[in-house]
């Protein structure tokens, strides 16, 4: 049983169906195409903007051609809509700097290991060894280090290129770029696979596609965007395997989950929704008696996956008894928001969201201590900060409307799903993505209160849980359940998300961030 549910793309034109079973090579290519080209930066602005206008022109133009000879299927209209978000991810890496809107990183600094993810890479580069040190007492050391060996590596390949004694740091936007492409592929392709088609996957699309934390991610040098992608890629074969039992997907989920946990630890959380789905197809196995077939799967994935994800803390554990799931504390009174109570932290809302979308880190002698508010400002703006210009404001404002609009409808196709499991094809799949979602915000909201810091509350932290609210959306469409929401207007609402978000990330080129006042706290 394979994935269903899209209009083919005409069997006579091979280059397409290359694009749709492969669209991960030409944005490799592309990619590393521009870094050659400009070393991915591209210090003017007006060319950036320029470059902009004539790929969304192009990709314009080639949608209106086809819609004219009536070609234009859904599976065309879905790769443009993946062309569009990979350009505008592209272009958001060539104007933005690698010091800029990065959560942990700080600069790079030949010969200067700093305790953020900048000095993690630039250790890797130059010894090609693990930490010899206690990573408790080194910031950001204590992650698991395959993102930053593969950024090492990579860095250190492009710079045999480079005349000697220089560097480009920017290269590395090249993998965080394909990583966030990787996100929203596999994302896709599991909205797919479970049964959602024509009006349910393009919306889908429209909501992926151009998704604002993840052309955020695309320029971020930290570890997460990589960790979601394996634990997406992970998802993804965890169901191909628990539909069509075959042994190349459950060694290939095991391995995503595994190098996910090597990237970060929260990818662990996978557990529970595939964990479900292992005890179903179990069980439905002995009913076949076929359960040891089963038990042999379950058994190869954690044999696989445990010691791969494993590994870095037990090693920490013995050399430097450092605590299994160790997480760096801060110590930095303006996000101190524990003087908060957790009625306030859930339930108190303070004028959100008329009064301010962005997210208050207390420098300005304002916090946001709402979990979820600081969440939704998060997923749409990372931690940027753009009041001070009413363009971006504007834009931003508008983005947010339609976001909450679209939470709202997420919250209602999630209740949906609930509600009719048993009318569908795919209800254990649906309960392993409601169990996914619950795992994902339960989890972020105990890492809040247990950190009550402003930065703890971020989107980033149960990113997946989008994952369930798109899929409900998607199956959504066209449903006659949902009084009061025409088909339509649901179409309306993610194509309007949509182009908002590609408006906002081309428009944040011409923002410049003014003089930050940092303001003594009074707390």
């Amino acid at each position: 049983m394979g994935e269903k549910g899209i209009t083919p793309v005409n069997s006579g034109n091979s280059f397409l169906r290359f694009l749709r079973r492969f669209p991960g090579v030409p944005a490799a290519v592309i990619a590393l195409v521009m870094l050659v080209i400009t070393g991915n930066r591209i210090a003017n602005g007006y060319v950036t903007f320029a470059l902009m206008i004539v790929g969304f022109i192009v990709i314009l133009a080639f949608g209106i051609a086809l819609s004219k000879k009536k070609k234009l299927t859904d599976d065309l209209l879905i790769l443009l809509l993946f062309a569009v978000g990979f350009w505008i991810k592209l272009c958001y890496v060539l104007y933005t700097d690698i010091t800029v809107r990065q959560c942990d990183v700080e600069t790079f600094v030949e010969g200067n290991y700093s305790d953020y993810h900048a000095g993690y890479i630039l250790y890797l580069r130059d010894f090609l060894r693990l930490p010899d040190f206690d990573v408790a007492q080194h910031g950001q050391f204590y992650h698991p280090p395959l993102h930053h060996f593969l950024c090492a590596v990579f860095l250190r390949i492009y710079e045999m290129f480079l005349p000697s004694g220089t560097h480009n740091y920017e290269c590395l936007q090249t993998l965080t770029l394909l990583w966030s492409f990787g996100c929203q592929y596999y994302m896709f392709r599991i909205v797919r696979l479970l049964g959602c088609k024509g009006r349910g996957l393009v919306n889908a699309a429209l909501l992926l596609s151009a998704f604002p934390l993840l052309t955020v991610f695309a320029g971020s040098i930290n570890n997460d965007v990589l960790s979601l992608m394996l634990f997406f890629a992970a998802f993804y074969y965890g169901l191909r395997w628990y539909r069509e039992g075959k042994f190349k997907d459950v060694l290939v989920s095991a391995l995503c989950t595994g190098l996910g946990m090597m990237t970060k630890l929260s990818v662990g959380l996978i557990a529970f929704p595939m964990g479900f789905l292992f005890i179903v197809r179990f069980f439905k196995d002995i009913k076949a008696k076929r359960g040891i077939k089963s038990f042999g799967h379950l058994a190869c994935f954690g044999v696989i996956a445990a010691p791969l994800g494993l590994w870095y803390s037990i090693r920490n554990l013995i050399r430097y008894n450092t605590p299994l799931g160790y997480v760096l504390k801060l110590h930095y009174l303006p996000q101190d928001i524990s003087r908060y109570s957790v009625s306030q932290r859930l339930f108190d809302f303070y004028g959100f969201p008329i009064e301010d979308f962005y997210v208050n880190l207390g420098s300005d002698g304002e916090q946001d201590y709402n979990i979820f508010i600081t969440q939704v400002k998060t997923m749409l703006f990372g931690y940027e900060n753009c009041r001070d210009d009413m363009a971006m404001s504007l834009t931003g404002y508008g983005l947010l409307i339609l976001t909450l609009m679209l939470i709202a409808i997420a919250v209602a196709g999630i209740i949906y799903l609930a509600v009719t499991l048993r009318k569908r094809g795919c209800a254990f799949e649906e309960i392993a993505l409601i169990i996914l979602f619950l795992t994902e915000i339960g989890s972020s909201v105990m890492f809040s209160l247990k950190y009550p810091h402003v930065c703890s509350q971020a989107f980033r932290y149960d990113f997946p849980a989008l994952m369930t609210g798109v899929y409900g959306i998607a199956a959504l469409s066209g449903s006659k359940r949902v009084e009061g929401l025409p088909d339509k207007g649901l179409r309306i609402l993610c194509a309007a998300f949509f182009v908002m978000s590609v408006f906002y990330y081309a428009l944040l080129w011409t923002y410049v961030k003014g003089e930050v006042v940092v303001v003594e706290p009074t707390w």
